[in-house]
């Protein structure tokens, strides 16, 4: 790696500390600089790493641009903001999909794979499904957003690279608490939780897709 790599690398390090504390400690004004700033940190180290010279890097960076996007909309507090965040987060999980699907693996690795079905699967008939019988206009958006983020994470692990299907289940453990946190009540150091798995799902999805 070049010494700029470094640089971002060590800069992003830094934005993620910085935004684990002030979540830690509810220090909004700093969450609102961290937050995204490392998100443009990764984006511009993915395409340091050349991201953009093949079709699935090309995929990643439109996913982590609607990750942003997603980390922008989710810094408010209203509703609105928060569908427009899921929304965001959708599209780049599909994007993520459409990387996923590109990549030269060497076959998947069907324990991951599994594991994932099967989790995803009992969450949404324990939880989801109920929810969507009780109120569908609440529970469909929730029940699609699992299968899409499950069909992400089951293809990360198709891919055969242990680095992405990890990042990838990590992220879906994100995704998670941060919907029990929204929808059934809050965990100790939740939000501490969603944000430092989510930071290492998408490093190491970088990472191991673009294998630096």
């Amino acid at each position: 790696m070049n010494l700029y790599v470094w640089v971002l690398a060590i800069a992003l390090a830094v934005a993620a500390l910085a935004d684990w504390r002030a979540v830690a400690r509810g220090q909004r004004e700093i969450e609102t600089l961290a937050k995204p700033a490392f998100m443009v940190l990764l984006i511009a180290l993915a395409w340091l790493l050349h991201a953009d010279v093949v079709s699935y890097g090309q995929f990643l960076l439109a996913g982590l641009v609607l990750s942003l996007v997603g980390d922008v909309l989710l810094l408010g507090d209203s509703d609105v903001h928060f569908l427009g965040g899921l929304i965001a987060f959708l599209l780049g999980h599909l994007a993520y999909i459409a990387a996923f699907r590109r990549v030269p693996g060497d076959g998947p690795i069907w324990p991951g794979v599994l594991l994932v079905v099967l989790v995803v699967g009992l969450v949404m008939w324990v939880r989801l499904l109920p929810r969507l019988r009780s109120d569908w206009r609440e529970g469909a958006p929730l029940v699609l957003y699992a299968v899409i983020i499950g069909a992400m994470a089951a293809l990360a692990w198709a891919t055969g690279l242990w680095v992405v299907g990890l990042g990838a289940t990590l992220f879906l453990v994100s995704d998670t608490v941060l919907a029990y946190q929204r929808f059934v009540g809050d965990l100790p150091h939740g939000r501490l939780v969603v944000m430092v798995t989510y930071h290492l799902a998408q490093v190491l999805i970088v990472v191991g897709l673009l294998r630096c």
